[in-house]
């Protein structure tokens, strides 16, 4: 989020700049300054997890609006990333905005993690029950004796960052009724999968 309002925010310093576009960069900043105050609630209340609203989301929807998003993310890192849904709805009770964060985390942690030319595939599933969202990069992997731990608190295999982004996404998803869990292999990549119990009741938020 931070990145992004500095790259707007110059980008509205410039004379040249048209309406459309200058409308879209507070757009922008708007958007990511509301990111930016639940990522510092979650520093703030990492040992307190706060409830969550719920309510009926179409998964195939929300998943694609934030692949869509990061695509000029992945695209600056030479990463391929697809989107794969599935033909039919797929709807669960929860917050499309802790989810699109949780989303956003796991896709964000892929492209990271995988070399130039490589790819990331988030992919949505399911049955009559379940609801699956996967995300699987061709990276760098992760060591087996780290594979424990990747959840805790402020543990990370990156250099920069607080380590908060998986605990907090696990925390989410858990406290969606959902599972969170990661297979991986040193040198061929990692996969990420999310389970949820699926719902058919209530009306879909499909709102952006």
């Amino acid at each position: 989020p931070i990145q992004n309002i500095g790259n707007n925010a110059r980008l509205l310093l410039r004379a040249d700049l048209d309406d459309e576009t200058r409308t879209a960069s507070r757009q922008t900043i708007e958007r990511e300054l509301v990111t930016l105050k639940r990522f510092m609630d979650d520093v703030i209340n990492v040992t307190r997890p706060r409830p969550l609203e719920r309510f009926a989301v179409d998964v195939n929807t929300a998943v694609a609006e934030v692949v869509d998003a990061m695509r000029a993310e992945a695209e600056r890192a030479d990463v391929q990333l697809a989107g794969i849904y599935a033909p039919v709805p797929l709807q669960l009770d929860g917050d499309r905005f802790a989810l699109g964060r949780v989303w956003r985390n796991l896709i964000t942690n892929a492209i990271q993690a995988t070399p130039a030319g490589g790819r990331v595939t988030v992919r949505t599933g399911g049955d009559d029950r379940t609801i699956d969202v996967t995300v699987t990069d061709t990276g760098v992997g992760i060591p087996a004796e780290r594979l424990g731990a990747i959840f805790d608190d402020f543990v990370t295999t990156k250099r920069r960052g607080l380590g908060l982004g998986l605990a907090i996404s696990k925390r989410i998803v858990e406290q969606l009724d959902g599972t969170i869990t990661v297979a991986s292999q040193p040198g061929h990549g990692t996969t990420f999968t999310l389970r949820f119990p699926r719902s058919t009741a209530g009306a879909v938020d499909v709102a952006s």
